[in-house]
């Protein structure tokens, strides 16, 4: 800040900086802050702040300032004006205390005074989120404050924000609030705004951008709900997925909505090891679902069915489209058709079915598909990853259609971090890792992660192996110029994974053997908290991503390691081919071929332009990887919305013919190509 546009107490005060111990990184106190800023009437161009900051405990200070709007450079909006001033001083602030704002919040109020520049207000509260979200790394709230002053309100508005956060959990992530009807309050009911659909439209395709805002139009012009159902509100691709969605669909102004069941955790072995699993091919031999397990499982749909759904508020008789999500409540397909004939219901899988075990009568995926073909073949369409052999013989190909899996690029997992942060979250990894007896993560050497679930089929000892052999090749190389690298295994569970503390302890127990003493202090194995800016800030840092998947709907990890110029080594696993470029983006390696995992990561940690090469096709691969984020996986679903619901226009498979693609023959059509055709769309994705 420069001149006399600002003027503030956070710059008239001079801290000390907090200092650091020897050698040790200190970690920066986490705090939350409350805004509140007024355009007083006889001063239309002064916006009066103030600002209160809380350690979640009680209130550390109260501040006051003002930005003259008069002061701001030729093509800066009044909004944006007062924004960069007030993160310009807020910044300021953190570095002369030592303190990581976690979050922001600013306060709506019905202030008499201001009523005349309440369109103003809402314009520099709004630019004030954004900024706080991109360039604070603060979670941004707005919230309705009281208060007669200034500090009143600003104290509120934090006071409020604090109730609403996890403060145990580093980067204090917002409470996952379930409604009545068990609804996901995502983005704690538009209280969180951490972008718009200006942000989303800057980095879309135009074409795809047109799609998206017709689409969304001809839903809202028809009053067509949507309502999506899985098992859990967080914790996996499913969830995280579930979030954008409703988040951007919310910005279209449509009418969505996500619901999940009541918790089991009896029930969650069931569908865990038994559906999951099994389907998947990687539960134990002899883990058939039984009558019991049958049983059990249903009365906990019809549980969840009666009590929370079917009632006359309620999603089931009020949706025009119901998605089901993975087979965890399939079971209520056809309760659903029975109550409301005229819903139109999706199956989406997101898992990687072993279309070949599940055609042997012998076997546990055999028992398994039939009890759950019984309720999905009820459903209108069946949404699969775009991986022919994922799809069992007795789903009818006229009812399939392909769509891989996506993540958001503006979410806590893929936003930009500032150096500042992801040193801090890199911080707070180690006191994690400190916590679970495992070695810490250095400052200054390069890593090797895999970001996954503790899972049966995530190759986590593949990891390990590929790793140890890996470092016996850089010892015998003996370049003195290589530094030899580290290797971090991380990720977190859900509550309907009951695996992941028993896949957890046998990584463990694997690093305990004698094969590991030489590197085993240097692999960092940690169960974290689910921060998405902890995961963004360690794939950020690393210098290149595994992904040993034996089985593998298709692995967003992937994508968000790629768009930031990650070279990705990974198993030819499930719909892993889709997404890497092989020698171009990554490498593509047999399953169970360890060895050769560790010659693709000796080639990249020794031969420099073969990594520049990789990296510079990876970041540039933008056009192909769009297919893959929020926007475009929403108009993937407002198509099929609109044309589900729509008896003049309705999607028909019936036109599937075997094609080509990808070097494999198909019978199905992505949902993109029905839309590709129907709006003339037409765009240049090659490398």
């Amino acid at each position: 800040m420069s001149g006399s546009a600002y003027s503030s107490s956070f710059e008239r005060r001079v801290y000390q900086r907090r200092p650091s111990l020897e050698g040790i990184p200190v970690v920066l106190q986490g705090v939350y802050c409350g805004i509140d800023g007024v355009i007083e009437p006889d001063r239309p161009e002064v916006v009066s702040w103030s600002a209160c900051t809380h350690d979640g405990s009680f209130y550390l200070d109260f501040h006051d300032g003002e930005v003259n709007l008069e002061y701001r450079e030729s093509g800066v909006s009044a909004a944006d004006h007062y924004a960069e001033g007030m993160i310009t001083a807020l910044r300021r602030y953190s570095r002369e205390r030592g303190y990581k704002i976690l979050a922001l919040s600013v306060s709506i109020h019905q202030d008499p005074k201001s009523s005349k520049y309440r369109a103003l207000h809402s314009e520099i509260h709004h630019s004030l989120l954004m900024k706080s979200w991109f360039e604070l790394d603060a979670i941004p709230f707005e919230i309705l404050a009281e208060g007669d002053c200034g500090q009143e309100r600003a104290s509120s508005a934090v006071r409020k924000l604090i109730d609403w956060l996890s403060p145990q959990v580093p980067g204090n992530i917002p409470r996952i609030n379930v409604s009545l009807h068990h609804e996901v309050e995502v983005d704690l009911s538009g209280h969180i705004q951490i972008s718009d659909l200006n942000h989303y439209e800057k980095i879309t395709h135009p074409h795809y951008w047109h799609a998206l805002t017709a689409l969304a139009k001809d839903c809202r012009d028809r009053k067509l709900s949507i309502a999506f159902f899985n098992s859990t509100p967080q914790g996996g691709g499913v969830a995280l997925m579930r979030h954008a969605t409703i988040r951007m669909m919310h910005l279209l102004d449509i009418d969505a909505h996500w619901y999940v069941a009541k918790p089991n955790p009896v029930v969650f072995q069931i569908t865990k090891g038994k559906f999951h699993n099994v389907l998947q091919g990687v539960a134990p031999k002899d883990s058939f679902l039984t009558d019991e397990d049958q049983q059990k499982y249903l009365e906990w749909c019809d549980m969840n069915f009666d009590r929370y759904w079917v009632t006359d508020k309620g999603p089931i008789l009020n949706s025009d489209v119901i998605i089901m999500d993975d087979p965890q409540l399939a079971g209520i397909i056809p309760k659903i058709k029975k109550v409301n004939p005229k819903c139109k219901i999706v199956y989406r899988s997101h898992i990687e079915i072993r279309s070949d075990l599940v055609a042997q009568e012998d076997s546990p995926q055999y028992r398994t598909w039939h009890f759950l073909w019984q309720f999905i073949k009820h459903a209108d369409l069946f949404i699969s990853h775009p991986v022919a052999g994922f799809i069992p013989p007795w789903v009818e190909r006229k009812q399939v259609a392909l769509m891989p899996a996506s993540t958001d690029p503006l979410d806590g997992l893929n936003k930009s971090l500032n150096l500042v942060n992801i040193n801090y979250y890199h911080t707070i990894f180690n006191r994690i890792c400190n916590d679970q007896m495992s070695p810490p993560l250095s400052h200054v050497r390069p890593y090797i992660i895999q970001i996954a679930r503790f899972d049966p089929s995530k190759g986590i000892p593949d990891c390990l192996e590929a790793f140890r052999l890996l470092r016996q090749k850089l010892k015998e190389f003996n370049n003195p110029a290589i530094q030899m690298p580290q290797l971090v295994i991380c990720g977190h569970g859900s509550v309907d994974d009951p695996d992941g503390a028993m896949v957890y302890q046998d990584t463990i127990k694997q690093l305990s053997g004698p094969e590991f003493d030489e590197v085993g202090d240097d692999i960092c194995v940690a169960r974290i908290p689910p921060c998405d800016q902890l995961l963004n800030a360690l794939l950020s840092g690393a210098y290149c991503a595994l992904q040993l998947s034996h089985r593998e709907g298709f692995e967003v990890k992937v994508t968000e390691a790629l768009a930031k110029g990650k070279p990705v080594v990974a198993y030819a696993s499930g719909g892993i081919p889709l997404q890497i470029k092989d020698g171009k983006t990554g490498f593509l390696v047999p399953t169970g071929k360890v060895k050769q995992v560790a010659d693709r990561l000796f080639d990249l940690m020794t031969k420099r332009d073969l990594y520049e090469r990789m990296h510079r096709n990876a970041v540039n691969d933008k056009v192909k990887r769009q297919e893959y984020y929020t926007p475009f996986q929403t108009i993937n679903w407002l198509y099929i919305v609109t044309r589900l619901a729509d008896k003049e226009r309705e999607m028909t498979l019936s036109d599937n013919k075997q094609k080509e693609i990808d070097g494999r023959h198909w019978d199905c059509h992505y949902v993109k190509d029905f839309w590709y055709n129907d709006m003339n769309v037409h765009v240049d994705d090659a490398l």
